[in-house]
């Protein structure tokens, strides 16, 4: 293992525990990404494992070495942040020289190729203050990159990036990951980048893993409703079944489109739960363009339940699907299915 926790438990003075007697490992070469609500203690098990904070208990082993009391320089690890903390007195060229100089003799050539890669080539002499925002985190991840250290801890680098910027630099840092056979470690808020990047994905809360799966896992197979509601967006929808203490999650993306009709026919509202669909009949309230998705609220009974589609301009193999859905009027009665129920025990 490249990283390994055992029975690690931290808390701030002023907090309960923030991590719990908490065990967790990540495989060598793995892209591995931490999920969890804000205060879940994402930013202290980075902190943790970069030898920045001590555990009160348990061990923290790199690299199948115990580090727990070594000391951060000799952990043999880069960190990048949120923000790119670069020296703003020097130049980008400067920066990486000085960085070279920090973390000793670099492959030759290794700058040149990482500039190019990460399209810092023109941004030589120019001073930090300079550039762009996707240019700082490029310049970020670029020294860290440069250290040549085999295990890489990053914060929600992006976090402050637009959608536009954030997307090619992921695709960017995952090529090279899996070209160097690096090890990462990735904090974000976003399942969805998650998803994108990683081999296994943990979601974290109470103090402890909650979850550990590769994203197609963790977002069809949750084993609690904290582990659902962190995945997908929009978020999972949960109804209670009748005489139950059982509730089926269902996930906007998964709605399809059974039939439509005017209010006028019929009033009827139906929730139908069986163990391998959910089907409703309701009156729809709201359509809602977001971007390239179109979002429904129908309201069934006591339920508003919300569908989305994506709108593809390639032809689709159920045209009439399709019509059905551009074709929709707010007060339309409309029928929906979902195949793909996700059940959670109370509790859970």
């Amino acid at each position: 293992m490249a990283v390994e926790l055992k029975k690690v438990t931290f808390g701030y003075r002023s907090q309960q525990k923030v991590l719990d007697d908490f065990d967790w490992n990540v495989a060598s070469g793995e892209f591995h990404s931490v999920l969890g609500a804000s205060g879940s203690g994402k930013t202290t098990l980075l902190r943790l494992i970069a030898g920045l904070e001590q555990p009160q208990s348990g061990s923290i082993w790199i690299s199948s070495k115990d580090a727990t009391h070594q000391p951060a320089h000799r952990r043999g690890l880069a960190l990048v942040g949120q923000s790119a903390a670069t020296y703003e007195h020097l130049s980008v060229l400067e920066n990486l020289k000085f960085a070279e100089q920090l973390f000793g003799q670099v492959t030759p050539g290794l700058r040149q190729e990482l500039l190019g890669q990460f399209g810092l080539g023109s941004t030589l002499e120019q001073k930090p203050s300079e550039l762009s925002g996707g240019q700082l985190q490029r310049l970020a991840i670029v020294r860290a990159l440069l250290t040549q250290r085999p295990l890489l801890l990053m914060d929600e680098p992006l976090a402050h990036l637009q959608e536009s910027l954030r997307g090619p630099i992921r695709r960017l840092l995952r090529n090279w990951q899996q070209a160097h056979k690096l090890t990462c470690i990735y904090v974000t808020h976003d399942s969805l980048e998650a998803c994108e990047i990683s081999d296994r994905l943990s979601v974290i809360g109470q103090g402890k893993p909650l979850q550990t799966a590769a994203p197609g896992e963790l977002y069809r197979h949750p084993n609690s409703r904290e582990v659902a509601e962190l995945m997908g967006r929009p978020s999972i929808q949960w109804i209670q079944v009748p005489e139950s203490d059982k509730h089926v999650g269902l996930r906007p993306a998964d709605w399809q489109l059974i039939s439509v009709g005017s209010s006028s026919i019929g009033s009827e509202e139906l929730v139908e739960i069986e163990p391998d669909r959910v089907r409703t009949i309701g009156r729809l309230v709201a359509i809602r363009q977001v971007e390239s998705w179109t979002w429904l609220e129908v309201q069934v009974k006591e339920h508003r339940l919300v569908a989305v589609r994506q709108e593809s301009p390639a032809p689709q193999s159920n045209e009439q699907g399709r019509s059905a859905w551009q074709e929709l009027k707010i007060d339309d009665r409309v029928e929906l299915i979902n195949t793909q129920p996700i059940w959670i025990d109370a509790g859970s």
